[in-house]
């Protein structure tokens, strides 16, 4: 399948997830996660704020979990900046958010970050491929974002489903170094070659 099939197919099979899935598979994703991570070696995450109504992987329970154990690490979220390109500030608790013409929540009046100063990206994605290559909605943010990050930034995306075969790929498409679903963590070759 191409990338506009698989988005399609997926994003309507991620629809179709009632509200039960939808908790179960994110509190098995979220748990994964914050056991995977070893926050106390990182200063800086990136997370992306989901859109609930396109059932996207809700990153709240692990912003709260971070917030609640790990008082150093700063946390900030992308908006969007203009034509294709995202932004990034820092958030705290007091971070009034506000939705954007996507349904996307944004922070308002904080503190912007620069992406070289990130040690985690934590990305959403529609689907992934074997080879950790993401399906996202198309527009590109997250590769020309990720593309500007340091070579160790470790890059993880977040899904309800598990892997498909190869996909074709862009050579501005950047591939995450693990992918975090209800099955499992799938860790790719990009990762062990990482400095």
């Amino acid at each position: 399948m191409d990338k506009d099939s698989l988005r399609k197919s997926y994003l309507l099979a991620r629809r179709s997830l009632d509200q039960l899935e939808i908790q179960s598979k994110t509190q098995l994703i979220s748990q994964r996660l914050i056991n995977y991570i070893p926050w106390e070696q990182l200063k800086l995450v990136h997370l992306y704020l989901p859109i609930p109504e396109n059932n996207e992987v809700d990153t709240l329970p692990i912003i709260n979990h971070i917030r609640a154990n790990y008082h150093h690490l700063q946390i900030a979220v992308p908006k969007v900046e203009s034509a294709y390109q995202l932004g990034h500030y820092l958030i705290s608790a007091d971070t009034q958010l506000v939705k954007n013409i996507w349904g996307i929540p944004e922070p308002v009046n904080a503190d912007p970050v620069s992406e070289d100063k990130i040690d985690l990206v934590i990305a959403p994605m529609i689907i992934f491929d074997t080879a950790g290559h993401r399906v996202g909605y198309g527009k590109g943010y997250y590769d020309r974002f990720l593309a500007n990050c340091r070579p160790d930034t470790l890059k993880i995306g977040l899904c309800y489903f598990d892997p498909v075969d190869p996909i074709e790929i862009e050579p501005t498409d950047i591939a995450m170094d693990v992918v975090i679903s209800p099955e499992g963590i799938w860790e790719f070759d990009n990762l062990s070659s990482r400095g």
